[in-house]
């Protein structure tokens, strides 16, 4: 017989009378509407971290390799100008072979440095990884933003849900409150008004 009732009530409520809980009912969609885009944007930053950590990675493994390279250059300079200062039988021939290795060397170390034509020297990878921490910073803030968005609007879903059950409007109101909030924090997730900090 109780489902009589409910289909009853579910009949009468069809033919236009009021329904006192189709307004919770409502909050609580767009509630749900509002988790499944935090839940997208959430995992689209995800995913930006994920990459900068590669990319990032790759960077810094560049950077340290030019390092070592420029610093085996400097030694092999080193060594050269002694030997060519030294007053050792070397012949014009061989001196000027020996000082355009030197010269060539010093030219890759610069290069190696700063390379403006292929954008591959250490001050321009540290350019290119300065902008991929710079947005794996933002992206952190971002997803943090939609974890707490996230967190926010379930609880306000919960909230309303019970506030149906119970008849108690402190918790219609509190998730009222909790949704809005959780709804700025998404807003936030998207646009990045403010950072959280923890």
């Amino acid at each position: 017989m109780e489902v009589e009732k409910t289909s009853e009530a579910i009949i009468k409520v069809g033919d236009g009378e009021k329904n006192p809980h189709a307004i919770k009912a409502l909050m609580i969609s767009l509630f749900a509407l509002v988790l499944s885009l935090a839940g997208l944007g959430g995992a689209e930053e995800i995913k930006i971290i994920a990459a900068g950590n590669i990319i990032e990675s790759n960077y810094q493994t560049m950077t340290e390799f030019r390092s070592l390279r420029q610093s085996l250059l400097q030694d092999s300079i080193e060594q050269l100008e002694i030997h060519l200062s030294a007053s050792s039988p070397l012949t014009v021939i061989e001196k000027n072979n020996l000082e355009k290795i030197v010269t060539n060397k010093k030219t890759e170390m610069r290069l190696l440095d700063s390379n403006i034509d292929k954008k591959d020297g250490k001050k321009e990878i540290e350019f290119k990884l300065s902008k991929v921490q710079h947005e794996k910073k933002l992206a952190k803030a971002k997803n943090k933003s939609f974890e707490y968005g996230e967190a926010l609007l379930q609880i306000a879903i919960i909230l309303v849900s019970t506030s149906i059950i119970s008849a108690i409007g402190g918790l219609l109101l509190g998730g009222v409150l909790v949704g809005g909030f959780g709804i700025a924090a998404v807003l936030n997730g998207f646009f990045l008004f403010f950072t959280i900090s923890t």
